[in-house]
């Protein structure tokens, strides 16, 4: 039977540039290890996994086994021990057909602002005459932007941009 059981987990995180969607991905390490305070005796952990990746991102890890000195209180003052304890290098990325997805959105967005582009063009500077339905295609393809943009993995908040200099970190 343990007694009191301390559990100790911290981790480093490695966030990119929002700037680099959808091409981002993250680091993390996470050291884990437990100590039975009472017997003053680490416990070893037998798995040690990382669970479901979230939505629209694949994730690898590799669990590494290390040998270290912990210092706590047991409240009779500092205790030093070894400890046996499990890091996991975590890598996220997104999936290749979210990175397929965004960039076909991406291409279908510009390939829509040129064609509004193109028949504004027709319409005011070579005066042609066009049919009601394809002068309301650029305000269509206007009010069409911003809903396909929020299909991207992951969307950035529309205006995330205006009136700063760079993206803000996560």
């Amino acid at each position: 039977m343990y007694g009191l059981i301390s559990f100790v987990a911290q981790y480093t995180a490695d966030y990119p540039d929002v700037d680099t969607a959808p091409f981002d991905g993250y680091s993390l390490s996470v050291p884990a290890f437990v100590i039975d305070t009472v017997a003053n005796e680490p416990i070893p952990i037998v798995a040690f996994t990382v669970g479901q990746a979230p939505d629209s991102f694949d994730i690898s890890s590799v669990e590494v086994v290390t040998t270290s000195n912990y210092t706590y209180d047991s409240g009779t003052g500092p205790t030093t021990i070894a400890v046996h304890s499990k890091i996991a290098y975590i890598e996220v990325k997104r999936s290749r057909f979210a990175q397929a997805l965004t960039i076909s959105l991406l291409l279908v967005n510009w390939a829509l602002t040129a064609a509004s582009i193109y028949i504004v063009v027709l319409v005011v500077f070579r005066k042609e005459r066009m049919n009601d339905a394809v002068l309301l295609l650029p305000v269509t393809i206007i009010l069409t932007i911003p809903t396909l943009r929020g299909l991207y993995p992951g969307p950035l908040p529309l205006g995330i941009y205006i009136g700063k200099s760079r993206a803000p970190r996560p």
